[in-house]
């Protein structure tokens, strides 16, 4: 293992994997907004299905955090770790996903558009398990994992607008 930023990873998770999975959604919000939601670690479960996040590590606000994200159903499911080697707000997180099953590096990447507009892309660069066999079956479940990006990412749309919504009836 190589000690990075944030812990130890192993240096080969921090390279690209032949996983390429990317998705964007355009949010009508201010990129500041979009970026405290985007790591809000424990609220992703409000937007990415069947999954419950965690700070494990850090504060949550920066290099150095390790979150655990299990997504299932009950106790079936798979644990995602990662942690987080890059924090530029409000504009961009880097990760390194270390577990069994979820390897290697992806972003969060925000692009302002405008007053009240900022494009959020989410993109992994995976290490695939069952190497052999992933990458025969990969021409369909890359595509079907982007779906599922596109999915995550329409629903977070949904719940800054929420978010929002909640923010100025507070007021």
């Amino acid at each position: 293992m190589t000690e990075v930023v944030g812990g130890p990873v192993p240096a080969e998770l921090a390279v690209a994997g032949p996983g390429r999975v990317e998705a964007e959604v355009v949010v009508d919000a201010d990129i500041e907004t979009v970026f405290a939601a985007a790591t809000d670690w424990p609220a992703q479960a409000r937007w990415i299905p069947f999954t419950r996040v965690e700070v494990v590590a850090g504060d949550g606000r920066g290099i150095g955090t390790v979150v655990h994200a299990f997504t299932g159903i009950g106790r079936i499911g798979f644990l995602d770790v990662f942690h987080v080697v890059g924090w530029e707000p409000p504009h961009r997180v880097d990760v390194v996903h270390v577990g069994r099953l979820v390897r290697g590096p992806g972003a969060f990447r925000l692009t302002e558009r405008g007053p009240e507009r900022t494009v959020m892309a989410w993109s992994e660069d995976l290490h695939l398990p069952f190497e052999a066999l992933a990458t025969r079956i990969w021409p369909v479940a890359g595509p079907l994992a982007g779906a599922a990006l596109t999915l995550g990412l329409r629903r977070f749309r949904r719940y800054v607008a929420t978010r929002a919504t909640a923010a100025i009836t507070r007021r």
